[in-house]
Formats: C-alpha cells, structure tokens, sequence
C-alpha cells in the first residue's frame, strides 16, 4: 500500500536544478605549523611523510557535496583514498577560520571560528563565509575545489587583500 501510494505520487516530484558547477582554487599554506598544526600528526597516523601528504592533498580535485554544520561550510569528497584517517577521538573546541582539515574519507574548510573534529593540515586566507559579501558563502553543492599550496608570506599577502576586499579567488 505505502510503495502504492508512493508510485501514484512519483509524476508529482520534481527535479532540482542546480547552478552550474565551478573549479574553484584555495590557496592553503601547509607549511606554517601556527596554521597547519595537526600536519605532521597526521602524516604520521598516515605513514608518510608532510611532503607527500601535501602533495597529495593539494592534488587532488574535491567535489563540494553539501553545506553545513556552521554557515558555509563545504563537506567535499574526492581526497585521494591514501589520506583515509579517522576523525580526532576527542574534537577541539575551537577551530579558527580557514582550517582546512581531514576526517574519514572527507575534506572541510572551516568558515567560521568553531568547534572541529577533522586533522587541520593547513590554513585559507580566503573566507568561506562572508555576511558582508553580496554573495556570503563561497563555495555551492557541485562546485569543484583544488588547493593550491602557498608559503606563508603569500599567505600573509592573499589574507592583507581578502580584508581589504581586494581579492577574488580563481574560479573556472
């Protein structure tokens, strides 16, 4: 009766259109510990050097799933399955802006100061979440993400232009 009554509903439901889907490039500096400060916590977990989990984080093209937990927060699979590690056993209370972090088979971007249970391997200067913005939240469901790795003196110079307004990421 109720896969009846379903069927019958079927023709009713419709179809989501999504926006088209962008590449969008986030500068992250892995290198700073003050920034990346479970990086080499978890090369270890994982067996291999920061290097190669660098470069194989920073390789890799991520797909934005879905948004949330806190405003703006992207959910994105796709990380190479070599960087499988579980999530922290006990979470931190707080997780600056920008942390870009690790935790199953799953990358995030923390958009806002908050509480975090992923290995932060290395920090954004752009924000995910801006009120101010005409558009508040960066990234959508179906846009694609690829890191570039950045020092931090490029860093410091992309975080100077973000506050000023003055930068726009690179999308495709």
């Amino acid at each position: 009766a109720v896969c009846a009554s379903i069927t019958e509903l079927l023709p009713q439901a419709g179809t989501a259109v999504l926006p088209p889907s962008r590449l969008v490039e986030l500068p992250c500096c892995y290198e700073d510990p003050a920034l990346g400060f479970e990086l080499q916590a978890a090369a270890t977990r994982l067996g291999i050097s920061t290097a190669e989990l660098v470069k194989l984080h920073s390789g890799a093209e991520y797909l934005v799933y879905f948004i949330g937990f806190t405003p703006g927060l992207p959910y994105m699979t796709g990380m190479p399955e070599r960087l499988t590690i579980p999530r922290l056993e006990t979470p931190r209370t707080k997780t600056s802006a920008g942390s870009v972090g690790i935790g199953g088979t799953q990358c995030c971007v923390y958009s806002v100061d908050s509480p975090g249970g992923f290995w932060v391997l290395g920090r954004t200067p752009l924000r995910l979440y801006d009120p101010e913005s005409p558009e508040p939240v960066l990234l959508r469901p179906g846009d694609r993400v690829s890191f570039r790795a950045i020092d931090r003196g490029e860093y410091d110079t992309i975080a100077a232009r973000v506050a000023a307004r003055a930068y726009a990421p690179v999308t495709t």
